[in-house]
């Protein structure tokens, strides 16, 4: 239950990541998330609140910058009748800093810097999904039109990827919410320069 719980209220959930790397090693980032209503009153309920997948306030956000050495530099949120817009533009010293951000615990998202290679890495799906068929048939119904999009710009051309659609020195990716987080096996990407 724990699982399908979280899946169903993640894939509740529509993100929009741009993240620039520039030449002197900062990160700056603009993310747009669209959580519906439905996800929002769930995750108030105290025990819920750990199901969401992001910080939906300005003080949360500000506060997990922080602890990765970032900023917030602006944030917005706009209301709608079945979801809210959530815009914010952050800043990062450096790649690892914007990975602890992405990732807390360091599991998921890492970053690496080995003989002047630098690789980021995010897993973005575990792989597992729900027991119950159903629960995915819900999901792709209720919160299709939700989509997760990640964009990284690069300094230099990359010299190798994984997940990622690449163009120049912009890598991306894009997924159904709802396909992401229900998918039987793990979805990973990767981007090295």
């Amino acid at each position: 239950m724990y699982a399908a719980a979280c899946i169903v209220l993640a894939s509740c959930v529509g993100i929009d990541t741009k993240a620039k790397i520039n030449t002197n090693g900062t990160v700056d980032v603009s993310i747009r998330y669209v959580v519906s209503n439905a996800a929002d009153e769930l995750g108030k309920l105290g025990a819920n609140a750990k199901y969401l997948p992001l910080p939906v306030g300005e003080a949360d956000l500000s506060l997990a910058a922080s602890r990765a050495e970032g900023e917030i530099r602006s944030w917005s949120r706009k209301d709608g009748n079945e979801s809210f817009t959530i815009d914010a533009v952050l800043r990062f010293p450096n790649p690892g800093s914007f990975a602890r951000f992405m990732d807390p615990a360091g599991t998921l998202v890492s970053y690496t810097e080995v003989n002047g290679r630098s690789t980021l890495e995010m897993i973005l799906a575990s792989g597992t999904t729900p027991a119950d068929p159903n629960v995915v048939s819900f999901m792709q119904l209720a919160f299709g039109d939700y989509m997760v999009a990640i964009t990284i710009e690069l300094p230099r051309a990359p010299s190798a990827s994984q997940g990622f659609t690449v163009k120049g020195t912009s890598a991306t990716f894009s997924m159904k919410a709802a396909d992401l987080y229900a998918s039987s096996t793990p979805v990973k990407v990767t981007i090295s320069w």
